[in-house]
């Protein structure tokens, strides 16, 4: 039986994968009602209102919460998580180590999904115990699979990758959002700027997942005194690597913060 404490989004981009891969036996607390509803009738899974239940009888428990809230949620469930338990965070910043303070299990996986999860595309980074060598761990790996790529990083990368892979959505989403704004007010209406902005980053994303280096597709778009030349002279003028670097530097610290506050 595999366990969600936790049913917002991330935990719904998870289910969703794995009821398409046809895994059965979920189960998901969460103390809202018409979401719990929502849920069971989505995926037919089944749910509860308390963590604790949830932890007590499921194999493989994942922790899909705020890290905020992780602290309440391991309070609530850590008398009932013995050692025949696997425990996957997906919380930002909270670390092993932690975890492995105040759970009386060595099977603990972190992990850092993103959000196009949600429709099969995501980005899952995962990292355990090098004492961690169990089956459970090609389940999880399953999991994760069912919602897009899986790669294994040492957990020293893991805020650098919540910087990447788990902030990037939304740094991209703004990027796109820019672009739309513009063509706005160079004359697009809004629908045809936003068609254009987001087939072109979705394109440009296929293109690149070719094998394709970013500097030879941008190479191969830019002639010289060109559109793109001029277009690229202004970011370069503004710094956007340096604003992109800063961005992510940001993301990471924040991502430090919250395994520290945890």
């Amino acid at each position: 039986m595999i366990g969600f404490i936790g049913g917002g989004n991330m935990a719904e981009a998870l289910i969703k994968g794995m009821t398409a891969e046809g895994m059965k036996d979920i189960v998901v607390s969460e103390p809202r009602l018409e979401r719990r509803q929502e849920l069971e009738k989505t995926y037919g899974v089944k749910t509860l209102q308390s963590g604790r239940e949830v932890a007590s009888f499921c194999d493989i428990i994942i922790l899909a919460v705020k890290p905020q809230n992780m602290e309440v949620v391991l309070d609530e469930i850590a008398d009932v998580i013995d050692d025949t338990k696997t425990v996957v965070s997906i919380a930002a910043g909270i670390t092993l180590s932690y975890l492995q303070s105040r759970l009386k299990t060595g099977k603990i996986i972190r992990v850092m999904p993103n959000t196009p999860a949600l429709i099969q595309e995501g980005m899952s980074v995962y990292s355990l115990c090098e004492c961690f060598t169990g089956s459970e761990i090609n389940i999880v790996k399953s999991i994760l699979m069912s919602v897009g790529r899986v790669i294994a990083l040492p957990e020293r990368l893991m805020d650098a990758v919540t910087a990447v892979s788990g902030s990037g959505p939304a740094f991209i989403a703004l990027f796109i959002e820019a672009m739309i704004e513009a063509g706005e007010k160079l004359g697009l209406n809004r629908n045809d700027a936003a068609e254009l902005a987001v087939q072109t980053a979705l394109g440009t994303a296929k293109l690149l997942d070719t094998g394709m280096s970013p500097e030879k597709l941008r190479q191969m778009v830019t002639s010289p005194g060109g559109t793109t030349a001029a277009g690229l002279k202004v970011f370069e003028e503004k710094g956007l690597k340096p604003m992109v670097l800063d961005a992510l530097s940001a993301a990471k610290s924040r991502a430090e913060e919250l395994g520290k506050k945890a």
